[in-house]
């Protein structure tokens, strides 16, 4: 049986420098005038956003011809102009989400999507590989000379969320190619080289964690919940947040609706790589192979990391318009779904390093049954095998523990303003109100009342009492206040749920995705402190 060959970078789009970045900066402007309208609309859409004029002018823009994109940077820049407008859109600022996106977006917006293997929806590779700039031509990219090219709310802690998130790609991007060399030293059975190979990596996942560990210096926990956060949504699991069946793509697919995840840290292609090559296997939430669960002690069959459908399975096949569809009782594997928002490119390397991923096997064989038997050798190739998966592992602990300050306790809290921030709208007695329903050239009206009713699900009105004289908000008697939008809003009473922007039921999805990855250890963390010898990196 002929062996695999090993993944060459470069076959996938990947810098063994630069990693899943681009190696030459991300374009800030496209070349071409015929875009100039695009570029236009994308330069002022944070002032349209705010006074409420992004929809008008949407709609006013004609349907362009993305073909005109002709060079991967060109694609890449369209990819996020469209991106950051289409959900502005459908998510507005003190707006009705919007559950048609007109054709003068849509449209593009799928074929520039088909250029890049990808789905027409925000993600990772817009907002963190394509959405930077060098301060400093000749300067590295780290925190201190990155830039943003566009954000969704307009602030610095928007940037720093998503640069935070790209120094990491660019800190991890070395790892790639050692990923390689270690499962080549594998197949030669380098023992020695395969040990300094994993020190080396292990040395980089610790720095990408301090990294990471950076993201409370400036990304204030309350912006993010509530100016950011509901941006990043895509519109797969959104019915409590307005859009039930998804979004309308005009023009596209018949009009049919599509269901998206959104933007997501699972989508990093950096952090499937790591999991892949050191063989950790992630399954679908609440499933666990060989363990007992709650339906009658029955177990999930196993869901590793070599089960991998095709890109044209999914724009081919009768789900055209979605990935495999997810719900909440975990019957989709989320982890593996994400792949479908990566480049195609970048999923196609990660579909060949599963091909070839021997790192753990071999390390499981040469430990044997008992630790009595190992030489000084094994033991040490052991010692540092676990600890590259500890500080997988610690990586993601810092991301439970970003989730909990930044999601989970703000959820918990509500809003720090009486309206959370959201539009005080007219006395339902006395006023309507236009709310654009989403389809160009087309309002509805609706009462305040009404919205505010059918927003919460409950029939009734929301009112907020007038601020007590001396507080630093005034407010007229019986104002009736919208409800938040999107994923913004206080968590009920009684929901445990959290969803994240990819549609998941968060906090258990990433405490599994931590576990999985603890498990993966050949010497279990509760074992260690019985060894002998020490481990380097704990």
């Amino acid at each position: 049986m002929a062996i695999t060959a090993l993944p060459v970078l470069a076959d996938y789009d990947i810098s063994p420098v630069t990693g899943f970045l681009p190696t030459e900066e991300p374009l800030q402007i496209l070349p071409d005038p015929y875009f100039t309208l695009w570029e236009e609309t994308f330069k002022c859409f944070n002032g349209l956003l705010l006074a409420s004029r992004l929809r008008q002018r949407v709609q006013e823009l004609p349907v362009l011809d993305a073909t005109r994109l002709k060079t991967k940077a060109e694609q890449r820049r369209g990819y996020l102009i469209l991106c950051m407008l289409s959900h502005a859109y459908v998510w507005g600022k003190h707006e009705v989400a919007a559950e048609v996106l007109p054709a003068s977006l849509a449209v593009p917006w799928q074929k520039v999507a088909d250029m890049l293997e990808m789905q027409p929806v925000l993600t990772h590779a817009a907002v963190v590989l394509w959405n930077w700039r060098l301060l400093y031509k000749d300067g590295s990219r780290d925190l201190n000379n990155l830039d943003t090219l566009g954000t969704l709310s307009g602030s610095s802690d928007e940037s720093w969320f998503y640069l935070v998130t790209t120094a990491i790609e660019a800190t991890g991007a070395p790892v790639l190619s050692k990923l390689v060399s270690a499962i080549q030293l594998v197949r030669d059975e380098n023992v020695t080289g395969l040990i300094q190979e994993l020190e080396s990596i292990r040395d980089i996942i610790e720095e990408m964690v301090a990294v990471l560990r950076r993201m409370f210096e400036r990304c204030d926990p309350y912006v993010f919940y509530w100016k950011v956060r509901p941006y990043l949504a895509g519109w797969e699991n959104m019915a409590e947040a307005g859009l039930l069946n998804g979004v309308r793509y005009e023009g596209v697919d018949n009009g049919e609706y599509k269901k998206l995840a959104g933007g997501s840290a699972a989508q990093s292609s950096l952090i499937h790589a790591l999991d892949v090559a050191f063989g950790v296997e992630h399954h679908s939430t609440g499933f666990r192979p060989n363990k007992p669960q709650a339906n009658g002690g029955q177990t999930h069959p196993t869901n590793d990391n070599k089960t991998n459908n095709s890109y044209n399975d999914v724009v081919n096949g009768a789900a055209k318009s979605a990935p495999p569809e997810a719900s909440g009782s975990g019957s989709t594997n989320f982890i593996k779904k994400m792949r479908f928002y990566m480049p195609g490119p970048h999923r196609n390397f990660l579909t060949h390093l599963t091909e070839v991923a021997n790192i753990r096997p071999f390390v499981t064989s040469k430990a044997g049954a008992t630790a009595k038997d190992r030489s000084a050798e094994i033991e040490k190739l052991i010692s540092v095998y676990d600890a590259c998966i500890h500080q997988i592992k610690s990586f993601r602990d810092v991301h439970i523990q970003m989730v909990t300050l930044y999601i989970v306790m703000q959820a918990n809290r509500g809003p720090s303003i009486s309206h959370g921030g959201f539009a005080p709208q007219p006395q339902a007695h006395k006023d309507k109100t236009e709310v654009a329903n989403g389809h160009a050239g087309t309002v509805t009206t609706a009462s305040s009342a009404e919205k505010s009713a059918q927003a919460n699900g409950s029939g009734e009105v929301s009112t907020i009492k007038p601020a007590k004289k001396g507080s630093s908000i005034l407010y007229p008697q019986n104002v009736i206040f919208g409800a938040p939008y999107g994923l913004a809003k206080k968590q009920e009473e009684g929901n445990d749920v959290v969803r994240g922007t990819g549609g998941t039921d968060l906090i258990p999805f990433l405490r599994q995705s931590r576990d999985e990855t603890n498990e993966t250890k050949i010497v279990p963390t509760s074992a260690i402190s019985k060894r002998k010898h020490s481990f380097a990196g704990y």
